[in-house]
């Protein structure tokens, strides 16, 4: 047995590599279909300005809070420090969120008050399209730099 495992060892890795990859893009999949099942909206925070981030590419670095907690991620959006944006984000997993970079917010923001728990669909103060925003989230590649604050 151990001398058909070492033998046979690069078939093995490469079944597990395929196996991976296709987890991930599966997985990938899933939790953007579970994000518009149940989605919420938030204002976001930029909280730095675009920048080049070493290695990672270049983004703008913000955080948005949904039940007293803030997230913190990098969007590939151009936003100044300070600036406010409309974000989509599960309501069962609110780390899954999305910078909803197609809506300009900057009248709306005068005494805007948000929910702990985010806008339902029907509350958000301003128009937005849900049609308009499935098409957006599902061709849009993940933002991968993330972290949580309690």
């Amino acid at each position: 047995m151990k001398k058909l495992i070492s033998e046979k060892f690069h078939i093995i890795l490469l079944v597990l590599t395929l196996g991976f990859i296709i987890y991930c893009l599966f997985d990938e999949n899933l939790w953007i279909k579970r994000m518009l099942k149940t989605p919420k909206y938030t204002i976001g925070e930029a909280i730095t300005d675009w920048h080049q981030k070493n290695n990672n590419g270049v983004g703008t670095d913000y955080k948005y809070q949904v039940s007293n907690k803030i997230y913190y991620k990098t969007t590939n959006c151009s936003y100044k420090k300070g600036d406010k944006f409309l974000i989509i984000f599960d309501s069962i997993k609110p780390k899954n969120a999305k910078v909803l970079d197609i809506y300009s917010i900057e009248n709306y923001l005068i005494d805007l008050k948000v929910p702990s728990k985010g806008w339902k669909y029907q509350d958000v103060p301003f128009n937005i399209d849900s049609n308009t925003i499935k098409k957006y989230v599902q061709d849009w590649n993940p933002e991968p730099f993330e972290y949580i604050q309690k």
